[in-house]
Formats: structure tokens, sequence, C-alpha cells
């Protein structure tokens, strides 16, 4: 897959814009205009279509910069974003499809539309911030949300849903506890829990990540 952290088209808007434009500040928990000396705004007029993956911008745990994408986002490859420091924030104002949606540290992402990926859906390692927002429909084959990361959905997802229960704004499948009894047991840590970078590997590389036979039901998760 090719890389894009920054595909081209953009142009840097002020906080100020950001929120006479886009209200911003409704959806996102991250107070980004706390650091808008420190971290620019980017805007794509959508829709954007982006050929390989889209990872956040720079390589360090700081991101230099926040995204909005006005209309569709297409990501032909992987949706990744991430964050060890201060906080990110990608909003969408309409509909984003993707392979994977790879979330971890404190992004805060936003759909106002519908998400529909392919294969997974996965937040971990949240701590005080880590938020998927998603005012649409959630349609995925899991979404698995794992160490204090946090899922707003409008509607019950169109998928296995494995969170904390008070974690994410509607009835889950599994709790992570469980999550350690159904995935694949090549992605047990060595104390056999769930291991999170390697479900990510497993889901980057296109590989199940949970035993077959494994559906969702009115009561949980059974096999078939």
């Amino acid at each position: 897959m090719n890389r894009a952290t920054s595909p081209s088209g953009y142009r840097v808007i002020t906080a100020d814009e950001a929120e006479a434009r886009f209200d911003a500040g409704a959806d996102l928990v991250y107070p980004y205009e706390d650091f808008a000396d420190e971290q620019e705004i980017r805007l794509y007029e959508g829709p954007l279509h982006v050929v390989g993956n889209l990872e956040r911008e720079g390589d360090g745990d700081w991101s230099p910069c926040n995204v909005i994408v006005d209309g569709d986002l297409t990501v032909d490859g992987d949706l990744e974003w991430w964050d060890s420091a201060g906080g990110t924030f990608l909003l969408v104002t309409g509909n984003v499809r993707a392979r994977n949606v790879l979330l971890s540290g404190c992004p805060d992402v936003v759909v106002r539309g519908d998400l529909t990926v392919t294969g997974g859906v996965q937040g971990h390692h949240g701590d005080d911030g880590g938020f998927l927002t998603v005012k649409g429909l959630v349609r995925a084959q899991v979404v698995i949300s794992t160490l204090y990361f946090n899922l707003d959905f409008a509607r019950r997802p169109d998928a296995l849903l494995i969170a904390d229960t008070y974690r994410t704004t509607c009835p889950v499948d599994l709790t992570p506890d469980e999550l350690d009894d159904i995935v694949l047991p090549e992605l047990l840590d060595r104390d056999d829990r769930a291991d999170e970078h390697k479900i990510g590997e497993a889901l980057r590389a296109g590989r199940p990540v949970l035993r077959p036979g494994v559906r969702a039901t009115s009561a949980g998760a059974a096999p078939v």
C-alpha cells in the first residue's frame, strides 16, 4: 500500500474558522483551540480519496496538525490516527470508507456521516483521551475498543462490538476481558491476554483476528 500522511490539496485555516464554519468544538473533546499556536488545522474540501493508507502526520508523539475533511473521505487502505502526547483531531463532515480504522493513544476522531470498513475498527491505550465519535452508522466485521478508549456511536453498529460498557454509548456484545477467549491464539501475549499490537498487525495484513465461528447475538457472542 502507498502511505499518504499529507495528501495534497489542503489549506490551513484558523481555529476561529474551524468553529465558525464547522462548529468543530461541538463534537470534539480535545481542546484544540488551546494549542492553535502549536498545531495547524488543515482543511480538505471534499470529497477526498486516498489511494493507499492515510496516517496521522508526524512520526513523533506530538502531531503537528489537525485535519478537517469537508465531505466524504475514502481511503483504499487503512486509516490510522494516534497520539501519545497532547492530542490531535480528525473531523470528517461526511462519510468515511476504509479497509480498517486503527486508533491508539489520545486522538479525537469524529465522523458526522457513516463509517464503513471492510475489516475492523480498533481503538486502544486511550488513557484520559482517545475518542471515536460516529454520528451515522458504523459497519464493520468487528469493533474492538480496549484500554480506556472511548466510543460515542449514535446507533448500535452493524458489527461485533467489543468494548467496556462504561466507555461506549450503546450495548456491547463482549467486554475486553471476554476478548481473550475469542481472539486467535497467536494474538495472545505471554499472559494469555489479547495483545492490541498483534491484533492491529493482523488487521493491517488482512488476517482474521477472531476464532472461526464467532458472531454477534442479542445476548453477546456465540459460535455458529
